[in-house]
């Protein structure tokens, strides 16, 4: 596997390091590999630039390309080549690198135990230099913040994130594995595209698939958190009734 550095990756793209830079802020790139303090890139990496120099050239601008290139149904990417680069992970790029000291100023005093539980249920990863950790996506993080904020303990909360990721991913195998066996179905099992026609109709059922998906699962939390808060208060409601009829019992013996 080629690799480059980010000069390099510059110069064969036909861009600049300052353009490379930016394109990583809105998640154009992938995250490139790291050697120390030295990012890596490959040939995906060139592969993704080629595909916004190209878009760019026709007009398109840096809001479009970010659809093109997180949208596998797009049908300008078949145009364009870009769906050799759809398999690129849909979730956010944008993955911080935090020392100690950061993470307490957003989640409280943490000791080793605390770190480690975060490190095991995904929120954060160890990195090549000590003391210092990549998060799984900076709105994680944030949002853990905001509720420790609120007064939660962080371990529930840590432990919440874990079931809740656990639950997610058996609702992605469910999407996924129904989209691979409408493959199977349609063009038998083992199929692999061998034309432009045949990719786009596999992007775009996928692509689809993940839309779909996503806006279902939206909308299926949403009601379940409804449900889920009646619920929880209609439980507090019997608690609170049962607490003042045992004081008002307590009242008459007296």
């Amino acid at each position: 596997m080629t690799e480059y550095r980010i000069d390099d990756l510059a110069r064969v793209s036909g861009t600049t390091t300052r353009n490379i830079r930016g394109y990583q802020e809105r998640g154009l790139l992938p995250k490139p590999l790291r050697r120390g303090r030295v990012a890596i890139y490959t040939e995906k990496h060139v592969r993704n630039l080629l595909a916004i120099n190209k878009l760019l050239g026709k007009g398109f601008t840096l809001g479009h390309i970010a659809t093109f290139l997180t949208n596998p149904g797009a049908r300008i990417g078949d145009a364009l080549d870009l769906a050799e680069i759809i398999d690129e992970p849909w979730a956010s790029t944008r993955r911080p690198v935090l020392d100690r000291e950061a993470l307490q100023e957003r989640l409280g005093p943490l000791d080793d135990a605390a770190l480690a539980s975060l490190v095991d249920a995904g929120v954060l990863a160890e990195t090549d230099e000590p003391g210092r950790y990549e998060a799984a996506d900076a709105q994680i993080v944030g949002n853990l913040a905001r509720l420790v904020g609120k007064g939660m303990d962080l371990a529930v909360l840590v432990d919440v994130h874990r079931r809740f990721t656990a639950k997610m991913a058996e609702v992605a195998e469910i999407l996924i594995g129904a989209a691979h066996d409408e493959v199977d179905r349609v063009r038998g099992p083992g199929w692999l595209p061998s034309s432009d026609e045949e990719m786009a109709w596999a992007v775009g059922l996928i692509g689809t698939m993940r839309r779909a998906g996503t806006e279902n699962a939206h909308a299926a939390l949403d009601r379940a958190l409804d449900a889920a808060l009646d619920q929880a208060l209609q439980e507090h409601k019997v608690a609170a009734e049962g607490r003042t009829c045992a004081a008002d019992d307590a009242d008459g013996r007296a």
